[in-house]
């Protein structure tokens, strides 16, 4: 085994980057007595940190050496599905790019109507003639984990004529969350933004001011690291849940999607809805249960959800307690625990999520009468909430390992800040670049996040001179808490800064009950900014926890999904349809690896250009960073991938 004295060796505390712009992150290591031939050691996951004019420098890494180790190397899902196809000699499919147009573009009916058109069977040519041969050819495409159905009997309180008590039956459709966790983990697609291990970064060689910007940089990740076995791989688990409705003008139609992603991959990539880096992984139940009382109804819902979650999540318990070996994106095989470390989601999901009221803040014991007030109250204990609802049911993230279910919820710009705290002003005279409202902004009945953000831009100057000082001061830091919280990248003095804005806020907001403008401040939004900084600091910047996306995501997963179906017994038909959409996408990412990689034998370069990919990873090229050619000098002994960070300037209000 490698002595500490070595380990410290092969880990410099601080890398002094700041003629090269790189710094090295996130080994791969095998431990044993073969470490010092282990080629992985060669395989360093460099950092590209772009320079800002108006700033010098770049980050100075300090890797956590314990995580991350690789055991052995592996096979990836594209390597292997390379394998086969050479194994098997398969033709390339000439009609892919056709294929996935179809898949995209056209719905069943239009498929068979394309297909037996004379021109398209006398110019094509294809192996495929009706809907029904199509289908049975995509069918036959890999696909990520399958579905399953799983029944829930719902016994109510209430009774039919016969006096027997009624009972509702719901399905649970739901993916195994350890293997889509695999599908992302080993996905080649996602090689560059891979991150295995914890680390601290700095923006100084001495280490005085960090920067927080992944979640590998968060304190989280390597204080939970301390808690695993040596050279474990920690798979950070972000849930989010919302139900929405499906039919858009008549009808009672929902769905309950539940997305789960993983913070090893960056958040920018996150980001992208059309990178399927987070995925669906179940269906919860959205019954009306009428056989319950109205005032046993909301209980039972809870009891159903809870319930209902523990069925879906249920294999991560038995994977972050013992571990599962998965193949890496680099082909490398580790022991990863996946572990829950964030829940986005809006207020009412996060209450029903850590069983208290509405009225109540999910994360800590604060009063009701005091959440107004610049309080840092107790948190939650889970042990004792679970011990409270012991005789009334069990939630989901009792038997979760490592998880503290009242940390993991992240701030949530949209409903917090953006729709929340900054939501009701006074009507806006136009001006170039903004909109203007005749009848006043009261008459618009949804407001987008844009909307706000340009109000916000030119709130302080109108309120210049209108109100008074105090006024404007209270106004001036709750955008400047705004403007901070945003940032993509914080650093030390970011953070003391965003706490500072805030304590002016609470010092100052008095003057608004004074004026008659508010009676109090007991207001959940404005007691969740006080957890801001300790989520920040915790699990990262607040750019990849906005509940933006899973909204976004409703329209491929739960709208368009629906409108493909039927309408009944809809349910099954998405997710065939979902399962028919992720092999035309995974094929399509294949494809775009396969002509990338190095060509085995038996395989020409017209093999792995002829299938004309047009998958969603084409139309996102270009947020890719082009390769730096200075930075391949030492390309004998090191494979580099790089991740483009863009360091935030300062606020438009500094102080």
């Amino acid at each position: 085994m490698i002595e500490d004295v070595e380990a410290e060796n092969l880990y410099t505390p601080d890398v002094d980057f700041g003629h090269e712009d790189i710094a090295p992150c996130h080994v791969h290591m095998c431990s044993g007595p073969e470490m010092d031939t282990n080629p992985t050691l060669n395989k360093i996951h460099h950092i590209l940190v772009e320079e800002v004019d108006d700033e010098d420098g770049g980050q100075y890494i300090k890797p956590q050496p314990n995580a991350g180790w690789g055991l052995g190397e592996g096979e990836t899902r594209f390597e292997r599905h390379r394998r086969e196809q050479q194994q098997g000699g398969e033709d390339p499919w000439e009609e892919w790019g056709l294929v996935q147009w179809i898949v995209k573009n056209l719905g069943q009916t239009k498929t068979n109507e394309f297909l037996k058109l004379p021109i398209t069977q006398q110019c094509t040519k294809l192996l495929f003639h009706n809907n029904c041969s199509f289908l049975q050819r995509v069918d036959k495409l890999p696909h990520g984990p399958g579905w399953s159905c799983q029944k829930v009997t719902v016994h109510g309180n209430c009774q039919d004529k016969d006096g027997e008590l009624l009972q509702e039956e719901v399905e649970l459709w739901s993916q195994d969350p350890v293997e889509c966790v695999k599908e992302l983990i080993g996905n080649p697609a996602f090689k560059a933004d891979m991150a295995y291990s914890p680390g601290r970064a700095y923006a100084d060689c001495a280490g005085q001011h960090r920067v927080i910007d992944e979640m590998w940089t968060a304190d989280w990740w390597g204080e939970k690291q301390k808690a695993l076995p040596e050279g474990a791989t920690i798979a950070p688990i972000i849930l989010s849940s919302d139900k929405t409705t499906l039919s858009q003008f008549r009808g009672n139609k929902t769905a309950w999607p539940v997305y789960m992603s993983i913070g090893n991959i960056a958040k920018a990539k996150r980001c992208q809805a059309s990178a399927h880096v987070t995925v669906l992984i179940g269906y919860l139940p959205a019954g009306k249960l009428n056989c319950f009382t109205p005032e046993e109804c909301s209980l039972a819902g809870y009891r159903l959800f809870h319930h209902c979650m523990g069925l879906l999540l249920h294999p991560l318990i038995a994977a972050g307690n013992d571990g599962v070996d998965m193949v890496c994106t680099d082909s490398w095989i580790c022991c990863v625990y996946p572990i829950l470390v964030a829940y986005v989601a809006d207020f009412p999901e996060q209450c029903l999520v850590a069983c208290c009221k509405e009225n109540q803040c999910p994360k800590c014991l604060v009063a009701a009468e005091e959440r107004g007030d610049a309080l840092h109250s107790e948190m939650h204990d889970p042990k004792t909430t679970k011990d409270i609802l012991q005789s009334i049911y069990k939630p989901f993230w009792a038997d979760m390992p490592h998880a503290n279910i009242f940390l993991v919820f992240t701030p949530d710009l949209l409903h917090q800040v953006h729709k929340g705290v900054f939501k009701d002003h006074l009507a806006m005279p136009d001006y170039l670049g903004l909109c203007h409202f005749k009848k006043g902004i009261s008459t618009v009945k949804q407001w987008t996040r844009s909307e706000h953000k340009q109000m916000q831009q030119v709130f302080i100057g109108l309120l210049t001179r209108a109100v008074s000082s105090q006024v404007l001061i209270v106004a001036h830091s709750i955008l400047d808490f705004s403007y901070y919280v945003q940032l993509q990248i914080h650093t030390t003095d970011s953070l003391k800064t965003l706490q500072t804005a805030l304590s002016v806020f609470h010092a100052h907001k008095d003057v608004l009950k004074e004026l008659s403008i508010r009676e109090h401040f007991n207001i959940p939004k404005i007691h969740q900014l006080t957890h801001y900084v300790q989520s920040i600091t915790l699990f990262g910047a607040t750019d990849s926890f906005n509940t933006e996306l899973p909204e976004c995501l409703h329209i491929d997963f739960a709208k368009d999904t629906y409108c493909a179906t039927n309408k009944h017994d809809y349910e099954e038909q998405m997710v065939l349809w979902l399962q028919c959409q992720e092999a035309v996408f995974l094929q399509g990412a294949y494809l775009d690896w396969l002509a990338q990689v190095p060509l085995s034998a038996g395989w020409t370069q017209d093999d792995s250009n002829m299938y004309d990919s047009d998958s969603d990873s084409d139309l996102d090229s270009h947020e890719t960073p082009p390769y730096d050619s200075d930075l391949d000098s030492d390309s004998d002994s090191h494979e580099t991938e790089q991740t483009m960070h863009v360091l935030a300037k300062a606020p438009v209000h500094p102080h």
